[in-house]
Order: C-alpha cells, then sequence, then structure tokens
C-alpha cells in the first residue's frame, strides 16, 4: 500500500474529501484530502456489499501536503473478480465517488459499450460509414470528423469486443446485459458539450449500468469564449461520468472551464485522440522548405451556422477567397467532410449536382453556373471518403494539410504531415492551443494563401511539442485506469 501525495485539488476538497480515481481486479486507487483540522479520513473498503477492512491513512501519508493519492491492494476473490468495489468514510458511512462500480479486469478481454458511435466498426478498430443506398448517402448529412475522432479513439483503447450502448430506447434486457456482461463505458469525443445536446435515456441506463465511464476529448461548441449554461439533463449526464472516473479528458481550456463554470471539477485538457492515431510518440512531422511543398490538401467547411461563427456571410467570403488562394499555389486537393452538396459531386449524381450548383450560385460560393475556376475544383481535385482508411492514405501522399476542418489538419498530422488551422470558433482555437498547431485567422489564409501562413518556427514548436502532447494523453489513460494501447 502507497500515498504518493500529488496534485489533485480538483478530483477531492473539503466537501468530498474521498474520491475513487480506478479500480483494477487488482487494486483501488483513491484520492484522499485532509480534514479541516488537518486529521486524514479513516477508510473502509466494501467487496461486493461486504465490509473487508478498513484503512487508516494517517499511518501511511506522512507527508504534509492537503491531498494525497492512496493505492489498496485487493484481495482474490474465491469466485474470481469482484461485482463492486466501494470506499466509504468510516465515520460517516458516506460512500465516496465511484463506489460500487465493477473494477477493470486487468487479465482478461474486455467488453466496451460506446455512447454516441460515429459509423460502424470493421476490422475491430477501422471505422466507415453506414452502409446506405445512394439516394440516402446524398439526402443525409454526416460529419466525416466525427467518424475520425470514433475511429481514432478505437485505435487508442484496449477491448476485445465493442456495442453501442442503446440510449434511445434500451430494454430492460439491454440494461441488464450491460451491467453483467461489460467493463467499461466510453463517451466518444465530439462537441458534445452545449445547450442544446440530447442525452435522451443515458442518465438512466448510466445510474443502473455500474461501470466505469470516460471520456476522452470532448469539447464545448460555441462560436465565441462565451458562458455557456447546460440544462439541467446535460449537467446530469457530465456529473455521472465525472463520479465515475477520475477526470474528463476535454480538448482545451475553453471546454474545461465550460465543465468547471457548470459544476463539474475533475477535468484535464488532453487535446484529440485524431492526432494520435498512429500511436507513435516519436513520429517525425515533416517540415519542408516551401520549394519543396507540390501537393496541398485543402479542407472544407463550407456550411456553418452562427454556432460556429459569428458572421457566416463573411465566413463563407473568406474561404472561397482562400480556396481559390491556395489552388494558384500548389496542386491542391479540397477535402469535404460531409456536406450534401459536395457528395454530390464526389458521387458523381447528375441530378443531385444540378441541385448542388443551384445551392451554390444561391449562398455566392460559386459566382453564377458558369464559374470556371469552381467547376474545376469540384469536377477534378476534389476527394471525399466514406472509410476513415482512405483519408490515412491520402494523407500519406500530401505534403502539406490547411484549412478550416481540425480533422482534416489533425489526423494529417498524425502521419508527419505539417498542418496549419484556420480559427473561426472555439473549437479550432483551443484544440490548436491544446496541441500546439499553427493557427491563423481567416483573413490571413485568403489573402496570402498557404505560402503565407506556412511558418517553419510555428510548425517546429508543433513537430517538438508533439512527444509532450502524447505523454500528456497516455497519462491521462494511466490516471484514470483506461484500458489503452498507447
Amino acid at each position: 500500500m502507497n500515498a504518493p501525495v500529488l496534485n489533485l485539488g480538483s478530483v477531492v476538497s473539503a466537501e468530498n474529501a474521498i474520491k475513487i480515481l480506478r479500480t483494477t481486479t487488482g487494486e483501488v486507487v483513491v484520492a484522499i484530502g485532509r480534514r479541516p483540522d488537518r486529521s486524514w479520513p479513516a477508510l473502509k473498503l466494501i467487496l461486493d456489499g461486504q465490509d473487508y477492512a478498513t484503512i487508516h491513512p494517517g499511518a501511511i501519508v506522512t507527508a504534509e501536503a492537503d491531498v494525497a493519492e492512496l493505492t489498496i491492494p485487493l484481495p482474490a476473490m474465491p469466485n474470481g473478480r469482484p461485482h463492486s468495489v466501494a470506499i466509504a468514510d468510516a465515520a460517516t458511512g458516506t460512500l465516496a465517488p465511484g463506489s460500487n462500480l465493477r473494477p477493470i479486469a486487468t487479465e482478461t478481454k474486455l467488453r466496451a459499450l460506446v455512447i454516441y458511435p460515429a459509423g460502424e466498426v470493421h476490422e475491430h478498430d477501422k471505422v466507415r460509414w453506414y452502409r446506405a443506398p445512394m439516394e440516402k448517402l446524398l439526402s443525409d448529412y454526416f460529419n466525416i470528423g466525427d467518424m475520425i475522432v470514433y475511429d481514432s479513439t478505437l485505435k487508442l483503447l484496449r477491448y476485445a469486443h465493442l456495442e453501442p450502448m442503446k440510449i434511445m430506447s434500451p430494454t430492460e434486457a439491454d440494461i441488464e446485459r450491460y451491467a453483467s456482461e461489460f467493463d467499461y463505458v466510453f463517451v466518444r469525443g465530439s462537441n458534445f458539450i452545449h445547450e442544446n445536446m440530447d442525452w435522451f435515456r443515458a442518465v438512466e441506463v448510466l445510474e443502473r449500468v455500474k461501470l466505469p465511464v470516460y471520456a476522452i476529448g470532448v469539447g464545448a461548441q460555441a462560436s465565441q469564449n462565451r458562458r455557456i449554461e447546460l440544462p439541467e439533463p446535460s449537467r446530469r449526464f457530465w456529473s455521472i461520468v465525472a463520479e465515475r472516473c477520475a477526470s474528463i479528458g476535454v480538448r482545451g481550456a475553453f471546454s474545461a472551464e465550460t465543465l468547471r463554470q457548470n459544476g463539474i471539477k475533475n477535468v484535464e485538457v488532453v487535446g484529440c485522440p485524431s492526432i494520435f492515431r498512429t500511436r507513435n510518440r516519436d513520429l517525425q512531422i515533416r517540415i519542408p522548405d516551401q520549394r519543396e511543398i507540390r501537393k496541398v490538401a485543402f479542407s472544407l467547411r463550407r456550411e456553418a451556422d452562427k454556432s460556429y461563427t459569428a458572421d457566416p456571410e463573411a465566413y463563407l467570403r473568406n474561404q472561397k477567397a482562400a480556396l481559390l488562394k491556395v489552388d494558384s499555389q500548389s496542386e491542391m486537393v479540397m477535402s469535404s467532410h460531409g456536406e450534401q452538396e459536395e457528395k454530390a459531386f464526389f458521387l458523381r449524381d447528375g441530378a443531385a449536382k444540378e441541385k448542388a450548383v443551384a445551392e451554390f450560385v444561391k449562398t455566392k460560393w460559386w459566382d453564377g453556373p458558369d464559374d470556371t475556376a469552381m467547376r474545376r475544383i469540384y469536377e477534378k481535385q476534389l476527394f471525399s471518403f466514406f472509410d476513415v482508411e482512405r483519408y490515412d492514405e491520402f494523407a500519406r501522399s500530401i505534403d502539406l494539410a490547411v484549412g478550416y476542418r481540425v480533422h482534416g489538419v489533425l489526423p494529417a498530422v498524425a502521419h508527419g504531415v505539417p498542418g496549419v488551422l484556420v480559427a473561426y470558433d472555439t473549437r479550432s482555437q483551443e484544440l490548436a492551443e491544446t496541441l500546439k498547431i499553427p493557427v491563423v485567422p481567416e483573413a490571413a489564409l485568403a489573402e496570402g494563401g498557404w505560402r503565407a501562413v506556412y511558418q517553419e518556427a510555428a510548425l517546429n514548436t508543433l513537430a517538438k511539442s508533439y512527444a509532450a502532447s502524447y505523454d500528456r494523453m497516455r497519462g491521462f489513460l494511466d490516471r484514470n485506469g483506461i484500458p489503452h494501447r498507447m
């Protein structure tokens, strides 16, 4: 049994002096804080509802810090692993957050549940969009970036079996099976922290399924850095996640502050799994001389409302100018990540293309149906995909990734390709800050193209910081006891 003194102030406080950080079949790790009188609370270890031992931290912790981490070994159970492990304040009987969860097995094959998947999984950890008739692919909007994050998260995690958790219409049999057969739950990283998020019956399911819950790279969404007041269902959802893990992993400082303002304190900034998808800590990010750059990927985000940008018309105008400027400077490929009109061109559907052009003209994205430059780009220089593997192949073929899509740039960086992001919302800004991605104003790319924003000093900062960013994500997974392969 050991008790290192750590900076765990966001995990425990005077009001909540005990919290389980992680539990495996071999040990339970607890954060403890001193009482106002400077004493340590005595702990009661409870296995499968039965008192097992009382621990007195004062006999173990010798330093003078206010908070410490205590590792308590667990006994081998005669019938295998315990169904639940709990820690209580021995004086009051109050259970610590994280109690009565099913411990993670360290040796057996693990079964995981995912909340809000984005695509279907094949070959264990590869994601592609759900197979559907051409008409449905053309009519449905779906964000391919979500698919990349999902695929990247699966590449980091360790599991033998994966299933989506039903949160819209789960049956009693579903809930009972989740509780008895699965080992942990994770929330697929996305822009889930905002006023309009619908969790359906997720809170009800999680309250009944006593499993650890992990969030890895979730983010807040707003066009400006403003306070977001979450509705009660969202606050309850994130409170449950916070109780079930050591800390919630968020994309950046804005997301962390948003959760803290809504009462969720144990939050850690980790970035996004998509930049770590190759699981290569020693990744060498190429920083070629400008004269060596030929093929540039411009990631498009044409559709954006006021939840993404304060001025959609200026945003669209700047983006078109940037697209044409980059095209004039290089062998440009425009990558599309879900917009329906772009899919019409990628899938070469004649009728759908005509409708798309009408929409482009209406929104002034094209200067009329005979916009020669834009038609050439759409007909000959457009890349899209429905399988994340195809993006990996594409990324390995380019010299530089620039543009408006976070997940047009980060997964390219994961393959050693330099990348530059346009800052137009809080999400891109905070991820750029977290991961040291060069970020530029919309006008900079529009006026000068990629040559104006390709700064070797900024890109060298990204290259030099990658290992530290990787270690931060891996450390987060370790501290939470999340089974992983980093």
